[in-house]
């Protein structure tokens, strides 16, 4: 019995732990964003939609695929390991985050996919960003507008849709949603090897808002002697716009898959309003770097 009581109280004393005992360098802390200097308190909203963008480039799904559609009995699942980069000196970034945020954030997307017909392909998967407890879980529809003219010097085009919600973010409520076009050519290499350059333009949409913050976490509001209240909240200020043109090349021998990806993202400019005042994306140019290995049945 004695043993069972320690190790159940052990247990329970792991369970009440703060989570910053095991929070990752990127997990993050939104209420920093906040002050109530001038006794009511207040948010860097400008922050928050920067934060929000940066982040939402982030850990949005990648397409690291070309124009073709699988088939209607193909299947694909892969592995993508992406160096993206943020701009980690940026107060919303080193004011939320613990310690100093690296410049390179690394990622890991697990996607499955599989091909229906006529030409129609659906997927889905999850993001991981390292060194946090934050995921994201997507899915994607395919139409693949044009293929199989393989022997002629014509392009593959296909149009494509992604969705995803974050999940594992303390307070961060954000959902992201794209849309791209792409462009692709097969080259055949014997009767098992090919390389496929393609390339595309995608429009990132971020939807982002914070759930109640406290400006002082430390401090119990009810027995503050002063009275003033310390919670705030970021509201949605509208829809962050981002824009994700991407290359790549896909090379297949037998059933093994490998891409490689770069996407280069231009600094966010689309303000939101919130009551009527404008609030501005200050967002910097990102690059996202992305090593596929996978299987193609």
């Amino acid at each position: 019995m004695p043993r069972r009581f320690l190790f159940s109280f052990a247990l329970a004393a792991l369970g009440l732990q703060s989570s910053e005992a095991w929070a990752g360098a990127y997990d993050l802390r939104l209420n920093q964003l906040g002050n109530a200097d001038a006794g009511t308190p207040v948010g860097d909203n400008s922050g928050f939609r920067s934060l929000s963008s940066e982040l939402g480039v982030l850990m949005a799904p990648k397409p690291v695929d070309t124009a073709d559609s699988l088939g209607l009995s193909g299947f694909a699942v892969s592995a993508d390991l992406s160096l993206n980069t943020i701009s980690n000196d940026a107060g919303y970034w080193t004011d939320t985050t613990r310690g100093t945020p690296g410049k390179m954030a690394p990622t890991l997307q697990i996607m499955g996919r599989k091909g229906l017909w006529p030409g129609i392909e659906v997927g889905a998967g999850a993001t991981h960003l390292f060194n946090s407890r934050m995921w994201t879980i997507s899915g994607y529809g395919k139409v693949a507008l044009h293929e199989g003219f393989h022997h002629l010097p014509i392009p593959s085009i296909a149009l494509r849709g992604m969705f995803s919600r974050l999940v594992g973010a303390e307070d961060m409520n954000m959902t992201t949603g794209s849309a791209d076009v792409s462009l692709s050519h097969v080259f055949g290499l014997g009767k098992t090897v090919n390389l496929t350059p393609y390339a595309g333009y995608q429009a990132l949409f971020i939807i982002a808002r914070s759930g109640v913050l406290d400006v002082t976490p430390t401090t119990d509001e009810y027995l503050n002697p002063s009275g003033k209240l310390s919670e705030f909240v970021f509201k949605d200020a509208g829809v962050i716009l981002r824009h994700r043109p991407f290359v790549g090349l896909r090379f297949i021998f037998s059933v093994i898959r490998v891409t490689f990806e770069a996407m280069i993202v231009p600094g966010g400019g689309r303000a939101g309003k919130i009551d009527g005042t404008s609030v501005a994306d200050k967002s910097g140019l990102q690059q996202q770097y992305t090593l596929s290995l996978g299987l193609d049945f």
